[in-house]
């Protein structure tokens, strides 16, 4: 993740900063013209998929970055920020026609964002376009161990060469520098690690901070005032230990309560509508982690004595989900794994009340993909599409209303009485189990220590 504070003068941002590597480098700027104050820098990166310039969440570290980039702004404070500035640029790949476009729609891209989650920073954001970024290659291929001294000569040597063209340099990249015992095929190294981290657009940060003083002042600031000591007492000259700044709390996410759309808009001829009430409640145990746990209860309990009509159902099921992406905020696609069971009475038989009462459980899997439902990418709201599959089995009895219908239903047996064991029938599936439109919320949030 590319973030971190860095000091720079007021007038360019982007001029102060040196990518070396997977770090921002300082570069020791003179004191301004204030005693008061320091104009800082903060920094964040978001990164793009070879020749799109979709803003995607979940790629790379683009989710950690961007609830970075929230909390910078929240720390901050608004009025404290004088202005910011994105900065879009494309890798050297591909045609310089198809890159400016990229470089220029990445740029719109994060100003869209900016604007429409931070509106009120809409007057201070600028924005800056590298059409294809070779200082940054440069940049990498000069500190990287992993090449050869000959090799990244080469490299360089390409680079910076004022005689070759865009289209030259690239083809020579591409065909020229064979392999390195320790990369392999280099160009294809350079491909893999360092043309994804290229494509992004850098969003600095510029707000003023005030200073602390040094630490020996602070403490023969307390030693004064505690002591009230004159100059030429110096033995009693003791400096106080400074107390600790308290931690920062923040909350994250940690239980979030669900509902199954399409259950809720259950409708029958005779009932009308009738609600399969169904509540899920999805454990967070981590942040950003891949796994969640997931607890289903579904309890519609409806009836017409008069037309026979009858959807009573406990159903209880427990699932583990694995999202694919780490750091998605728990959205995106996922796989899952459920088991449960469930007692059922359904009758829709409005003729002869011919219906099943039994028990039954199972399990299986399911895929699903969760959306956001906000403008920030950990927004409580989220939209859940799901199907599941697996094995159910049921032991049940079937019963008739009888004619005429005296008010009691009757199992289907015609042997003695004494000879009835109930729950006497067998039903077996595999297939399809289960399908939504899931709406969730986030509604518990944890404590936890905010980093300093």
């Amino acid at each position: 993740m590319m973030t971190g504070p860095v000091y720079a003068e007021k007038h360019t941002m982007s001029d102060n900063l040196l990518r070396v590597g997977d770090s921002v480098v300082k570069r020791i700027m003179p004191k301004p013209e204030s005693d008061s104050m320091y104009v800082a820098t903060d920094y964040t990166e978001i990164h793009f998929e070879l020749n799109k310039a979709k803003l995607d969440i979940s790629y790379m570290d683009n989710g950690l970055n961007l609830l970075h980039l929230d909390r910078v702004l929240d720390s901050l404070g608004i009025e404290n920020i004088s202005a910011i500035e994105i900065i879009s640029q494309s890798s050297p790949e591909g045609s310089l026609e198809r890159n400016a476009w990229l470089t220029e729609h990445r740029s719109q891209v994060m100003l869209e964002y900016m604007n429409r989650v931070f509106p009120q920073l809409r007057s201070k954001i600028s924005i800056s376009r590298v059409t294809e970024s070779w200082e940054n290659l440069a940049q990498y291929v000069a500190q990287d161990p992993n090449l050869e001294e000959e090799t990244r000569n080469k490299i360089l040597d390409i680079i910076d060469s004022p005689d070759l063209s865009v289209a030259t340099k690239k083809a020579r990249l591409k065909n020229s520098l064979g392999s390195n015992p320790l990369t392999g095929n280099v160009y294809a190294y350079l491909t893999k690690y360092y043309y994804p981290v290229i494509r992004n657009s850098g969003i600095y940060i510029l707000h003023m901070v005030e200073p602390e003083p040094p630490f020996w002042q602070e403490a023969e600031k307390i030693a004064v005032e505690e002591t009230s000591v004159t100059p030429d007492s110096f033995l009693n000259y003791v400096a106080q230990p400074i107390e600790p700044k308290p931690e920062k709390i923040r909350r994250r996410p940690f239980i979030a309560v669900k509902t199954n759309l399409l259950y809720d808009a259950f409708f029958t001829k005779d009932m009308g509508w009738a609600p399969i009430y169904n509540i899920e409640a999805e454990l967070y145990p981590t942040e950003l982690g891949r796994w969640t746990w997931l607890l289903e209860y579904e309890f519609p309990w409806h009836s017409i004595d008069s037309k026979h009509q009858y959807l009573q159902c406990l159903n209880l099921q427990f699932e583990g989900r694995r999202y694919f992406k780490r750091a998605s905020y728990h959205s995106g696609h996922y796989l899952s794994a459920y088991v449960g069971a469930n007692y059922y009475d359904i009758c829709f038989d409005r003729k002869a009340g011919h219906g099943y009462q039994g028990e039954g459980f199972g399990g299986g899997l399911g895929y699903g993909y969760v959306m956001p439902l906000g403008k920030k990418p950990d927004t409580k709201w989220k939209l859940e599409l799901f199907v599941k599959g697996g094995f159910y089995m049921s032991f049940y009895d079937p019963y008739d209303a009888g004619s005429p219908y005296t008010g009691k239903y009757y199992y289907d047996w015609y042997d003695s009485p004494g000879l009835f064991i109930k729950r006497n029938m067998v039903f077996r599936w595999l297939g399809p189990t289960g399908l939504g439109v899931t709406l969730s919320y986030d509604l518990i949030s944890k404590k936890v220590k905010k980093e300093q």
